[in-house]
């Protein structure tokens, strides 16, 4: 079986600022059965443009990179951080996103045809999902979607015409899923009664995977937080800055490590100047990143929502994090109240002394109450690696590749 993905954030190469989730997916989902293959399709970015493609990601070439291109170079920046926070930073950004609608478009018909693609899967709704449906009906090749936060409630900006979009591509697509309950029904709010149960019916929760470590890790500092973030808006780390003081007061040698690039990475800086344990490292990966990870006992995802409507749909740091067995402190923002509750300590989303708190409380753990909740932690992410999650979502897939033959 042939997997086309196209997503809009995928990253170029090893050292790229951009969450990973979507290739360790396609690498999942070929590692799970050796005659899947994959071709991933994203637009240009400024990291991807003097790189040749297509591109391997796989030692056995089974998992292909591909990019196309959308609008004059210089405007080939909307997806390189985010579609809405490349559009809150420059709003001229949103008179780009048409281009990318078609040259995304061109690109995916041309994808279909050169790989004889068995199945289309698109992740984030706007605008690969809507894309796909389009593409997929007129060549008569099946489609499903994962919706990851905001990507749904975004169309409501388009009042009926948007409400119209939702309703006709959920109707086409043959599997869906939703990496949080809170994601699930920003696409439930689109339906009523009926239909309403039955897109919930058909709709899957399936959160992006982790890898559990080879061996397991020795506990962080207790006295250590740690987040690994795009620093964008939603993120919440402005309330965590506010919080820090509050936490530093009751123990004075606690210790925060932002790991992390992006458009508010200068605001946090300066909202950062001044407070005592604070260090902000810049984007980190590979042997970095696993560094800064064993530094922290504790990872914090404050996530709130941010005032153009985005929200985290559930942060694969705290999954990560669960797999490391660290403690984790997340908003009720973050996707992690659904999922996650039972082994992660919720606070209210903006609450900066409620978030200072339960860090204060994490930190003051007894040492025997420590090790109980690393190792439901480790349990809990142990079901919910890509060992476990890419077989089921290529069961989905093969299911949809089968019934679109015997329909066709």
């Amino acid at each position: 079986m042939h997997i086309l993905v196209v997503a809009s954030t995928l990253p170029a190469h090893a050292a790229d600022a951009v969450p990973r989730f979507v290739l360790d997916q396609a690498l999942a989902l070929a590692e799970a059965d050796p005659t899947v293959t994959v071709t991933l399709l994203a637009p240009h970015t400024p990291a991807s443009r003097a790189l040749p493609w297509p591109r391997a990601e796989s030692a056995d070439g089974r998992v292909q990179q591909d990019r196309f291109g959308y609008a004059p170079r210089r405007w080939e920046t909307l997806t390189a951080r985010g579609i809405m926070p490349a559009i809150s930073e420059r709003k001229a950004m949103a008179g780009v996103v048409p281009l990318l609608v078609a040259g995304e478009r061109r690109a995916l018909k041309r994808a279909v045809r050169a790989t004889g693609a068995d199945v289309i899967y698109a992740h984030w709704f706007t605008p690969q999902a809507i894309v796909a449906a389009g593409v997929a009906r007129r060549l008569r090749v099946p489609f499903g979607f994962t919706t990851h936060a905001s990507d749904v409630a975004v169309l409501r900006r388009l009042g009926p015409l948007g409400a119209s979009t939702v309703r006709s591509v959920t109707q086409r697509a043959a599997f869906m899923t939703a990496v949080s309950p809170q994601t699930a029904q920003k696409l439930l709010a689109f339906f009523d009664g009926d239909a309403r149960d039955g897109v919930g019916a058909a709709l899957d929760i399936e959160p992006m995977g982790v890898r559990l470590p080879a061996v397991t890790p020795v506990p962080g500092d207790p006295h250590t937080v740690a987040v690994i973030a795009r620093l964008v808006e939603k993120k919440g780390l402005h309330v965590l800055l506010e919080a820090w003081p509050l936490v530093r007061d009751v123990v004075s040698d606690a210790r925060l490590i932002i790991g992390g690039d992006g458009p508010q990475r200068a605001r946090l800086e300066s909202l950062a100047a001044g407070l005592d344990g604070v260090e902000l490292r810049g984007y980190v990966t590979g042997d970095a990143k696993a560094a800064l990870e064993s530094e922290a006992g504790i990872v914090a995802a404050p996530s709130i929502v941010a005032p153009d409507g985005d929200a985290d749909g559930l942060p694969v740091a705290a999954l990560e994090a669960l797999a490391r067995g660290a403690l984790v402190v997340a908003s009720d923002a973050s996707g992690a109240q659904d999922l996650l509750a039972d082994v992660v300590t919720i606070v209210p989303a903006g609450n900066a002394k409620a978030l200072a708190a339960a860090i204060v409380a994490e930190m003051t753990r007894e040492p025997a109450e420590r090790d109980v909740r690393a190792t439901a932690a480790r349990e809990r992410a142990s079901a919910l690696t890509w060992e476990r999650l890419a077989p089921e979502m290529l069961a989905r897939m093969r299911e949809a590749s089968q019934r679109h033959g015997v329909e066709g």
